[in-house]
């Protein structure tokens, strides 16, 4: 197998997909990675090694983001493959989760592989038949294909908006089909054995995939940690096999407590009670456990949901799986049967912590003492994640060697040292355990038997069984804490000693702020500096609305950025509907991860970046951010403006301005309170019916019975008095749905004659003059109605109601309510449609808004007309989103009339020259003055190769990684984005066009 370009035939085929010699490219070759500076790309080539690959694609980014595989390549380009390879190699990468896509180049072809799609198998169940999912034939040269795969698209991250991108599913990964597949057998199992064992049973089949796990980490001499004949032949001679050992209850007994002894993992993941062990024998069967760990899961599912005569353990290879994956399936056990788990906790997609943990322990900056503590480590994502980085920063230290037998001993310390976690759950606190230990046996090469290694007992010492404020309160752990990571759970709750460490706190610090709605993460945050060490970081995953967007929080966000310096915030507020989203999880929340640290703030800024819901962010291949999603947050702007973080949101700029205008503007309920107080006015909410209640129920029985005893006609008088409406019953009444931007389309009379909030106090509501205001506003302007008839209403519109000498005073609100830019400012001012799951604004957002209304310049017309027609749809769309589209030459006009307008305010003379339109980017180019001064290229491609020139000469520039450029040159302006409306919106022009002025003025014009 050739590995250079000295096969013609290979490197031609390479150059075709646009990966040649040049330096800019992202390829590299696995046999080279020993002549590789970057620790981060020599270790994903190391990996790549293992499966086989001759070289790696890699993407890399325009910020300090490590590099990414995208694919692997594998050079058949002078042999005749063996049958089946390609699906083999798909086979192995789907398990793995590493890279999505791989290259399989022939001489004449290249074989694509998706690497998110789940493999298929052919009849027997014993081999792997997955077929390319594209092909790309070199000797037809068929440019479209050519194009569609060209690896500009993968440097851009454009590839996963194309057709061929969109195929991948994180729904197929092998992740999440293994735990749904895990999920039925679980369920299966309960129901045999009734759910008073679930427990139990969801704990024997953490134990089985633990020992499979034992069993299949192999290194490359196919050694693994775990010999079945060597361990399983002392119970059972004739069948030396996990399943042997399940023939018989008393076997399966006996080898649970020789694994819990304390030579090998000291009574922990292992141990049963004796009540538990009493059900084992007596009402347990075995065999069904025993079919599971024979690979036989279709005796668990329906048809629709199994996979056929393949065995479970041939399908998911736990020697490819990460291990990771051991957390993520205990986090899914803990799901009760209706897939609900514990209130307030949300357990953390493997891809987050990666991310995050590359964020805070960068592989290229090894470190040799790093003590980091998890205050809700869950089952130990975050620290078997923190403690394979100190593993890989241990093999930089020692030249890439691999740890040995003679070198547990220093890993051992290592982790004794450097990994502390605290967690309410006890099992979770073992299974972190557990994890770490196969996370150290993992590492070593060739593998050590684990009968060979002793585990150190580590809770009690490194990890707590308990609530974190208690151990806190006990003083169990140094404040010399390097890092403090992870993802504390998000209820509005304080636990008993939460409260305690709250009181103390308060006592201490008298002029503290109450943590608002006792929401327990924003106390995780604060108490967790106390454990850092001077320059310490902490990096916790927090509910995005208590802490940016809720305005009540304000205050103790303020109090926090006092006294810490908080370096960058990542919002991963867009990504709600899909960051969370798992086999057994329904969970939703919006969330932020916040880097801070323990030092002075110094009046630094804070960085906000925003991760914007696009295909390659929603199905979890990468988190995409965008130069205009980056925003620089003044010190005083983080603790003087509370809605600076909404102004981010929606796109920035001098959106900061117009929210500071507001700040302190009389609000739409302010100013309803002072009439109501004042002027008689009368405000409510529309009369609600609920038949189903009991009160209701009971007063419609007793009406109709007839024959009512003393006790009975007493009771009915009181219910009707306090639920009987005559001001409802017989009256015209507004259907919600017939009610929208346009108007009240229906009305009918109501004949209800009873109502569990007939709003008798407010009744004036219904009467005229009266404005009717839609509370749920889904389109681009508040459903407003006045009107001088009576009409009643439910409880989604509420009604404002005044003398009628003052109805002008009524006309003119509802003629403000019903103008264009209520919702945009509803979208800039409330923190809850940002972070709610429907993003629809409510009846609270529309009382806060100002009013009376203030005016806009032209500038602020545009901001907010972009949040009604691109923002919003963006927050609520994602990637089906308008802004996601291709564009046409009005929007490209539109962008340069405003671009040029602003420009011109100072320089007087810009002017726009055609763009120029490319399938993914558009280069437009700008002139002060009438004529260019240099030649201006007609195609994207002469326009790029002119761009490159004039940019940098720097090696490894590229300008598909680079994304948003702008040059200037002479008396021309380029600006060179990606063919997407969201980079050419008219406010983006505003945002393009006062970067220009600061990039000009550097350059001293």
């Amino acid at each position: 197998m050739m590995e250079s370009y000295d096969s013609i035939t290979f490197a031609a085929a390479l150059a075709k997909l646009g990966m040649s010699k040049d330096a800019s490219s992202g390829l590299r070759f696995v046999s080279r990675r020993f002549e590789e500076n970057d620790v981060d790309i020599y270790w994903a080539l190391e990996q790549a090694n293992g499966f086989g690959a001759t070289a790696v694609y890699f993407r890399f980014y325009n910020d300090k983001r490590p590099p990414k595989p995208q694919i692997y390549i594998y050079d058949n380009s002078d042999i005749t493959p063996e049958k089946n390879q390609g699906a083999n190699i798909h086979h192995k990468l789907w398990n793995a989760g590493i890279v999505p896509f791989c290259f399989l180049f022939e001489a004449d072809r290249i074989l694509v592989y998706n690497c998110g799609k789940k493999p298929q198998w052919d009849t027997t169940g014993e081999n792997f038949i997955t077929s390319p999912h594209d092909l790309i034939e070199l000797l037809n040269d068929v440019q479209s294909k050519l194009e569609l795969y060209n690896v500009r698209q993968f440097d851009s991250g454009l590839f996963w908006e194309s057709s061929a991108g969109q195929h991948f599913k994180y729904e197929e990964s092998a992740y999440e089909q293994l735990l749904s597949q895990l999920k039925n057998v679980k369920s299966n199992i309960i129901s045999r054995v009734g759910t008073e064992n679930a427990a139990l049973v969801k704990r024997i089949l953490m134990m089985l995939i633990l020992l499979k796990y034992l069993e299949e980490r192999k290194d490359e001499e196919g050694k693994g940690a775990l010999d079945p004949g060597e361990f399983y032949g002392a119970y059972n001679p004739q069948n030396p096999t996990l399943e042997g050992v399940l023939e018989h209850v008393d076997l399966f007994i006996a080898v649970l407590k020789e694994l819990s002894s304390k030579k090998h993992f000291n009574g922990q993941v292992f141990y049963l009670s004796e009540e538990e062990l009493s059900t084992l024998r007596e009402r347990i069967d075995l065999s069904l456990f025993r079919y599971f760990v024979e690979g036989n899961v279709s005796f668990f599912s329906k048809e629709s949901q199994g996979i056929g005569q393949i065995s479970f353990w041939k399908l998911y290879q736990f020697s490819y799986l990460p291990i990771e994956l051991i957390s993520h399936i205990y986090e899914d056990f803990l799901a009760d049967e209706n897939g609900q788990r514990k209130k307030g906790v949300v357990y953390t997609p493997p891809s987050l912590v990666q991310f995050l943990i590359d964020q805070c322990m960068p592989l290229s900056v090894p470190k040799e003492d790093f003590k980091i503590l998890d205050p809700a480590c869950g089952s130990g994502i975050f620290l078997v994640g923190a403690f394979k980085r100190m593993i890989q920063w241990w093999r930089i230290r020692n030249n890439w060697e691999k740890p040995k037998k003679e070198n547990i001993e220093e890993l051992k310390r290592l982790l004794q040292k450097n990994i502390f976690g605290c967690d309410l759950e006890d099992e979770a606190v073992t299974l972190s355990y557990f994890s770490l230990g196969l996370a150290l046996l993992d590492s070593l090469s060739p593998k050590e038997i684990w009968r060979n290694v002793h585990f150190n007992n580590l809770i009690g010492n490194n990890l707590f069984q308990g609530d974190f404020f208690k151990t806190l309160h006990e003083e169990k752990l140094d404040i010399d804490f390097d890092l403090i990571i992870g993802n504390p759970p998000f209820n509005s709750e304080f636990t008993e000693w939460a409260d305690i460490i709250n009181k103390e706190e308060k006592k201490v610090c008298p002029e503290r702020p109450d943590i608002p709605d006792n929401q327990i993460a924003l106390l995780f945050l604060e108490q967790s500096f106390k454990l850092l060490k001077s320059g310490g970081r902490c990096c916790l995953i927090l509910p995005s609305g208590p802490v940016l967007y809720n305005i009540k929080t304000h205050d103790f966000r303020k109090y926090l950025f006092e006294r810490n310096y908080f370096r960058e915030i990542c919002d991963f507020t867009p990504l709600r509907a899909k960051l969370f989203i798992g086999s057994s999880s329904n969970a939703k929340p919006a969330v932020v991860s916040v880097l801070a640290e323990k030092n002075c703030p110094e009046k630094r800024p804070c960085y906000h970046y925003i991760f914007r819901r696009t295909k390659a962010s929603g199905e979890k291949i990468d988190f995409e951010i965008d130069h205009y999603d980056i925003h620089k947050v003044s010190y005083k702007s983080a603790i003087m403006n509370a809605r600076v973080w909404q102004a981010n949101f929606m796109g920035g700029g001098r959106l900061y301005q117009l929210v500071s205008k507001m700040s302190d503007c009389q609000t739409l309920g302010e100013y309803l309170d002072e009439k109501v107080k004042n002027d008689n006015w009368k405000v409510a909410e529309g009369w609600t019916e609920s038949p189903n209640s009991e009160n209701i129920k009971r007063v419609n029985y007793l009406f109709l019975k007839e024959g009512k005893n003393a006790h009975e006609i007493k009771e009915f008088i009181k219910l009707e008095k306090r639920h009987r409406a005559d001001w409802i019953t017989g009256f015209e009444c507004v259907k919600t749905s017939g009610f929208t931007e346009k108007g009240i389309s229906e009305v009918n009379i109501c004949t209800d004659k009873y109502f569990l909030w007939p709003r008798e106090k407010n009744k004036e509501i219904f009467a005229p003059p009266h404005l009717l205001i839609k509370e749920n506003v889904t389109g681009k302007s508040i459903p407003v109605v006045y009107s001088e008839r009576y009409l009643t209403f439910k409880d989604q519109i509420f009604g404002v109601h005044s003398p009628m000498e003052q109805c002008a005073d009524l006309q003119e609100l509802g003629d403000y309510i019903g103008s264009k830019h209520c919702v945009p400012l509803m979208w800039l001012l409330s923190g809850k449609v940002l972070t709610s799951r429907e993003g629809v604004p409510l009846k609270g957002d529309i009382m806060n808004l100002p009013y009376p209304g203030i005016h806009f310049d032209e500038i602020e017309e545009i901001l907010l007309d972009d949040i009604v027609n691109y923002y919003s749809d963006f927050r609520k769309s994602g990637e089906k989103s308008i802004v996601l589209e291709s564009l046409n030459d009005a929007d490209l006009e539109i962008f340069g009339k405003y671009y040029c307008r602003i420009l011109n305010s100072i320089y007087k003379n810009f002017k726009p020259l055609s763009p120029i339109v490319g399938k993914e980017f558009i280069a437009y180019p700008f002139i002060l003055g009438d004529v260019p001064q240099i030649n201006i290229p007609s195609s994207i491609e002469d326009i790029e190769s002119k761009l490159k020139n004039l940019i940098d000469n720097r090696q490894g520039y590229n300008l598909w990684i680079k994304r948003i450029v702008k040059v200037y040159h002479k008396n021309v302006i380029f600006l060179y984005k990606p063919n997407q409306r969201r980079y050419w919106l008219p406010s983006i022009a505003v945002r393009d066009a006062d970067e220009t002025f600061v990039d000009l003025f550097k350059q001293g014009k």
